[in-house]
């Protein structure tokens, strides 16, 4: 398969959009580069080089969406043992979190229900 610059689509994608988020860019958005990489790279291509590249795109698709399941897991649990060590703290007397903090609240509820 013949699409080495694939895996660059969506590098260049991501260091455009922080750029633009530091304001060195305009708002960089998904569909305006999605249809620059249609005119410019795949506009030509025959139905069997888009299925190729429709399967290649589908396992990396398939492949960062369960990436990002996954680390959607571990930044809930790294939150929830932050809360718990934060509950115990506050049990003991030794909270670091001010009263105005709405975790606050929160901390005391799950440290309740334990």
């Amino acid at each position: 398969m013949q699409y080495y610059d694939v895996y660059d689509w969506p590098k260049n994608f991501l260091e455009d959009s922080l750029m633009s988020e530091n304001n060195e860019l305009g708002n960089i958005f998904v569909d305006d580069y999605i249809e620059s990489i249609i005119n410019t790279k795949i506009d030509d291509f025959d139905e069997n080089k888009l299925e190729e590249l429709l399967t290649l795109i589908s396992k990396l698709t398939s492949f960062f969406s369960r990436l990002r399941v996954s680390l959607e897991e571990v930044l809930g649990e790294t939150i929830f043992s932050r809360l718990l060590d934060e509950a115990d703290k506050e049990a003991d007397g030794n909270s670091d979190i001010s009263d105005t903090n709405p975790l606050r609240e929160s901390i005391k509820k799950i440290y309740q229900k334990l």
